[in-house]
């Protein structure tokens, strides 16, 4: 995994982070913004972590499964401080943003 794909996949999470957060600010859904741009920056650290967890050098299905579960923790704890309601926010944007880290990949597979 490439800097470049890092840099991609963050640069993109945050613009529509910034975007979410202004959305919820001016339609008066400010929970629900700041859950759904938090969730997209969580999201965002997995390329991150999937090249550390590349760098440790141990089976990568277990890491991937514990990595993903520690996310989708993180993801409902935030969720719950924000509000009950806006769990399924916090959690739907780290999955946007797995999207947005493959899409890139796939970008980067097809360009060599």
């Amino acid at each position: 995994m490439n800097r470049r794909l890092l840099r991609n996949t963050l640069a993109a999470s945050g613009m529509a982070a910034v975007a979410v957060m202004a959305f919820g600010f001016t339609t008066g859904q400010v929970k629900n913004g700041v859950a759904l741009a938090i969730g997209l920056l969580v999201g965002s650290a997995n390329g991150l972590l999937v090249q550390r967890s590349l760098a440790l050098g141990v089976g990568f299905t277990a890491v991937s499964l514990v990595r993903l579960l520690g996310l989708t923790g993180l993801g409902l704890g935030i969720g719950l401080l924000i509000g009950l309601s806006q769990v399924w926010l916090v959690v739907g944007g780290i999955a946007v943003a797995q999207l947005v880290l493959a899409g890139f990949a796939v970008r980067e597979a097809l360009a060599r």
